[in-house]
């Protein structure tokens, strides 16, 4: 039970007051306010100010080319796989990371990493984290060795700043992935099912004797992973709530099939619905996809995608070449099945049907 307290407040001599004795009313003039001074205008910016804050802004904007550029020069072809990689920064520049590097006998090393603070001191610590992990990775070593030694280059750079990363070995033909983590989310299976690969460790800048530990994992055709930084689970919307695992679970859950730039987009729907259009923290999103072994069923499931399943259906019914087919069948069959898209569903989409056909197409060729 609440308990209410009700508190009387003495009324002020230069409120209205009324008396009920006698039925005589008594009124006193309110106290008249002081007028509020209006806010002075900020002092305007001398030429030289006005000509400094716009080399401030140039120099700003060209490091944010760089650091997006980095970023993007980072993402790899593989063949047999695609995949996908953004990362949106809170502020003008940002503290997370991804990045890929071709290693020996074919293996690919992939890493996501976010360094602790925002903005422009956060930016500069990136710099040197992809750095220094670039050096190590190059020693080709498993993931357990090259965060350690990672570890011991981030106390050595960054004294005072602390990083978390994921670091994972593929061999893009058998789909084997080793993987070892210091202190970042965890990464996303999906086969099927939504899992979390659970695997611990200290960041890194924390300790110079951590040691970091190693799972291994085989991602089978038409399997996903799902790689991602805090700030997709914790974007808050108005209310305070963070978008939680179990919402991003169950998003992953509901629409498993899609493709990793799909796949990209609709997360990165799902966190402005939530957080409004607004943004606390930067959000880093790499997706990873390996194609089915028939050529066949990696085309439909373009088709879906892009027309949407209902469409489709019809669509690749009379469009298809019947029966098993390779990849110079298909390339004669595009012509013909790319008028008739455009035929009924307009340019647009036939276009965009054409350009992601074509490009796996090719790849099964190689």
């Amino acid at each position: 039970m609440i308990k209410r307290t009700t508190i009387a407040h003495r009324a002020s001599p230069w409120c209205t007051l009324v008396s009920h004795r006698a039925g005589v009313s008594l009124h006193r003039p309110r106290r008249p306010r002081a007028p509020v001074p209006a806010a002075a205008p900020p002092p305007a910016l001398s030429t030289e100010q006005q000509r400094r804050a716009a080399e401030l802004e140039q120099e700003l904007q060209l490091a944010r080319d760089i650091q997006q550029g980095l970023l993007l020069e980072a993402a790899p072809h593989l063949p047999g796989w695609e995949l996908a990689a953004i990362s949106i920064p809170a502020r003008d520049l940002g503290g997370d990371l991804y990045d890929f590097l071709s290693l020996g006998d074919g293996v690919q090393g992939i890493m996501i990493g976010d360094v602790s603070g925002k903005g422009l001191s956060a930016a500069l610590r990136m710099a040197v984290a992809r750095t220094v992990f670039r050096h190590e990775a190059r020693r080709d070593e498993a993931p357990g060795p090259t965060l350690a030694g990672v570890n011991r280059g981030i106390l050595s750079e960054i004294p005072h700043g602390m990083v978390t990363m994921l670091y994972l070995r593929l061999d893009p033909a058998c789909g084997l992935l080793r993987v070892a983590n210091a202190g970042h989310t965890f990464p996303l299976f999906v086969n099927g099912r939504v899992s979390e690969l659970e695997l611990s460790g200290l960041p890194l800048g924390v300790d110079a004797d951590s040691d970091y530990v190693e799972a291994t994992a085989e991602v089978g055709p038409g399997d996903s992973v799902i790689l991602y930084t805090d700030g997709v689970i914790e974007a808050e919307n108005k209310r305070n709530e963070i978008f939680t695992y179990e919402r991003l679970q169950a998003l992953v859950e509901a629409n498993a099939r899609l493709k990793p730039r799909a796949m990209v987009a609709l997360l990165l729907h799902a966190l402005r619905s939530w957080s409004s259009g607004g943004q606390s923290d930067d959000v880093t999103i790499v997706v990873l996809r390996r194609r089915l072994t028939c050529l066949d069923d990696e085309l439909r499931g373009i088709a879906d995608e892009v027309l949407g399943a209902e469409r489709a259906a019809a669509f690749w019914d009379e469009a298809a070449p019947a029966g098993t087919t390779g990849a110079e069948v298909w390339l004669a069959a595009l012509p013909g099945l790319l008028k008739l898209a455009q035929d009924r569903f307009g340019r647009g989409l036939a276009r965009e049907l054409n350009q992601q056909l074509r490009l796996v197409i090719e790849d099964y060729r190689r």
